[in-house]
């Protein structure tokens, strides 16, 4: 706690690798900051920087320090809680606690000179659509914008110009007719809340029972449920008991796509406000949120990753809505995982956890098996539809073409003249990702990176789609000049491209980085399926998860063997969880679905372990062979990074520092060995793994290291628990 006396020094946490804080005098003229609120100090010999107070002292170990130059915040930015957080994570990180601060922070707040957060304007719907109808027979243009409304409301109008350009304008004419009405926090009118009356299922019942009878103290509980078996429904009702209380809710989500969708759940079901949050949203926008989460004046918030350092008056309980996805794992800067944030912040702040998810990653799947975490699992799906029936095929008697083999385009026309929608998923965008020489061998490759280049046909370039440089196509083989260099393998491109051609007339819809990439992009594209026509979706590993399209009945899957040859030991974990959650997108409503999977090794293990005795018992038999190899989550798992203009430079450094981590008797070292990526934008890259039983000596390691070598001559980094070996 801040003492009432006037200190005499300040600790500012900064930005800055090299220490948690600087200390800095307090003038007499200044009165003393709130502990955890903003100050602006200098930095340097010029430089003005934003700070946060983390403690006081009546005397520094310096000689000289510079003074405070303005008190920023009247009271506290972040509370003791949030500071607790921050301190513990960035022991955890191994970084400093500015650096973690930072990371926690939205550019607006860093910021001196910025104007009053600006407001927004949510609208809404306010009287029935018969009476709407009646008063805009005129105006079809308003009616379109209404109907959204009325179905999708409470929104944004910048959410509605897929519909028109001048949907704020739009939604001023429906509040001029008394049809809407508009509101600075999300929910209007606070009567709107529906219940629609859902029976429980046996499996709904009895997590949802013990839920209740959580004493809101910290627990993790696994929410495990199959696809469409309602974890969204048990969602709803923890958040409807805690708003009850009083008390507010983090939800976290991993993708910007999955926000509009729970957020709209949500908020047809609840008495009170809510909000997104996530990197899509503007800094005006961002800041918005945390003040008014930080005051109480928000009651949920729907958030992608970093969402997990939002600051709250009240907060009761954080949700993680599927929990095994990859996208909750920072993969640049401070490389943290939001999941396991959440358990901490969870402790810290002594309240629940949820964890949902069809396809927990093994390490939630340990806790939850070692009784860690409260395990919930639910093994119906709501409408009491079975699971999808599973179809490997064999690409080898199935030839493909344009990436579909004819039974696949037969089973699409097939399921689409029932006046269904067809899925067709496959984890690489572009037309194809290889230009090679028939005659020869070569293969186009980037210049700055150690990748193959894809072909992207609609920009007739070659692009790298690491460093994006682009390249024009070559005219003959740059190796051995014959003219036979062809395209190699499918892209989303070109399976779209294949379905157009062999189905006329039907929306072929594709959802990729390249087709999608604007929140306005993506918003069309769901209204063509949300339209109900039959119609084929084309899509990226976007689309895996969350969406709820009631009309799929068939899901293709193109290209899985790459992952049976993977360097990586998580490999086949992340195709069983991308198998399982994209087949989970099929016959979810009233839909009988079916999944088919072209593969060139339909008789491999792997695909017997996952359908035919379910991920559980896969997940189980995993646990078994980590264990027996030493891997995570039975082992503790760290990765340093090193990259440097000269491969030599980089190899002699990591290799000096192999030789300080061999003296460690607690952890096993592999490496010097080049990242799988082994050059990315003109920088060669290496690394060394550490694996160790013992947590503990494995971070004791590697803070020695942080001491030891400092990055003045070569660029590294230390990754936490890392997801991937790029």
């Amino acid at each position: 706690m801040q003492s009432n006396r006037h200190p005499k020094v300040v600790q500012v946490a900064l930005k800055i690798p090299f220490a948690d804080h600087l200390d800095y005098q307090l003038p007499e003229t200044i009165d003393p900051p709130p502990l955890g609120g903003r100050v602006l100090v200098s930095l340097g010999h010029t430089k003005q920087v934003v700070g946060v107070v983390i403690g006081f002292a009546e005397n520094s170990p310096h000689n000289s320090l510079k003074p405070i130059i303005d008190v920023l915040d009247k009271a506290a930015f972040f509370n003791e809680k949030n500071l607790a957080l921050f301190k513990q994570a960035a022991k955890y990180y191994q970084i400093t606690l500015g650096e973690m601060i930072f990371t926690a922070l939205p550019s607006w707040y860093k910021k001196t000179t910025n104007k009053p957060v600006p407001l927004q304007k949510w609208w809404q719907a306010k009287k029935t659509l018969e009476q709407a109808q009646k008063l805009l027979v005129a105006a079809p243009k308003q009616l379109e914008v209404y109907q959204y409304l009325n179905a999708h409301g409470p929104i944004t109008s910048k959410s509605l110009t897929h519909i028109t350009a001048s949907a704020a304008q739009v939604c001023k004419q429906l509040a001029e007719k008394g049809l809407a009405q508009a509101n600075e926090l999300c929910l209007v009118d606070n009567q709107s809340a529906s219940d629609p009356g859902f029976t429980l299922t046996d499996d709904q019942q009895a997590a949802w029972l013990k839920i209740q009878k959580n004493d809101n103290l910290f627990k993790v509980m696994l929410l495990d449920g199959v696809t469409g078996s309602g974890k969204t429904e048990v969602y709803i009702r923890f958040i409807q008991s805690l708003l009850e209380q009083q008390k507010q809710v983090l939800v976290l989500v991993p993708e910007i796509g999955l926000t509009p969708q729970l957020f709209h759940e949500i908020s047809q079901r609840i008495n009170g406000q809510m909000a997104v949050l996530h990197s899509g949203l503007s800094e005006g926008a961002r800041a918005r949120v945390w003040h008014h989460a930080k005051t109480g004046k928000l009651d949920v918030v729907v958030a992608t990753r970093s969402g997990i350092f939002t600051p709250f008056l009240n907060l009761g309980a954080i949700l993680i809505d599927e929990e095994h996805d990859l996208s909750y794992k920072q993969q640049d800067g401070i490389r943290y995982s939001a999941r396991d944030l959440a358990v901490l912040r969870g402790k810290v702040e002594n309240i629940p956890v949820v964890l949902g998810s069809a396809t927990p990653s093994l390490e939630t799947f340990n806790h939850a098996q070692k009784g860690n975490y409260l395990w919930l699992k639910l093994r119906s799906r709501t409408n009491q539809n079975p699971l999808p029936t599973i179809v490997l095929q064999n690409t080898n008697t199935n030839k493909p073409t344009m990436g579909l083999s004819n039974k696949s385009l037969n089973a699409i026309r097939s399921h689409l003249a029932d006046g269904n929608q067809v899925l067709v998923f496959l984890n690489r965008r572009g037309w194809s990702p290889k230009m090679i020489c028939h005659e020869c061998g070569w293969v186009a490759e980037c210049d700055d990176c150690d990748v193959y280049l894809t072909y992207h046909k609609h920009l007739n370039l070659l692009k790298c789609h690491h460093c994006d440089r682009r390249y024009l196509l070559p005219e003959f083989c740059p190796a051995c000049g014959s003219q036979h260099v062809e395209t190699m393998g499918v892209g989303t491109e070109k399976i779209a491209e294949g379905l157009k051609e062999n189905l006329s007339g039907i929306d072929i819809v594709r959802f990729d980085r390249d087709s999608v990439k604007t929140p306005k992009q993506w918003q069309q594209n769901l209204e063509t399926v949300r339209s109900g026509n039959p119609c084929v979706i084309v899509g990226t590993q976007m689309l895996s998860k969350g969406h709820d399209f009631p009309l799929l009945s068939l899901v293709v899957v193109v290209n899985v063997d790459n992952s049976f040859f993977s360097s990586d030991f998580r490999s086949t974990e992340y195709l069983a969880q991308l198998l399982t959650q994209v087949s989970g997108r099929a016959g979810r409503a009233e839909t009988k679905g079916e999944v088919i999977i072209q593969t060139q090794f339909p008789d491999h293990p792997f695909f017997d372990a996952l359908f035919t005795q379910g991920y559980e018992a896969f997940a189980d038999q995993q646990l078994v062979e980590r264990t027996e190899l030493q891997f995570p989550p039975t082992t503790y798992l760290a990765i340093i990074r090193a990259q440097h203009r000269d491969a030599n430079v980089v190899e002699s450094f990591l290799t000096e520092m192999t030789t300080c981590c061999n003296q460690n008797q607690h952890v096993n070292v592999l490496g010097p060995i080049p990242a799988l990526i082994a050059k990315k934008q003109k920088m060669h890259r290496m690394q060394i793994i550490l694996n160790g039983n013992q947590r503990r000596a494995l971070h004791a390691l590697i803070h020695q290291l942080k001491k030891q070598f400092n990055a003045d001559k070569v660029q590294w980094f230390v990754d936490i628990d890392p997801v991937t070996f790029e």
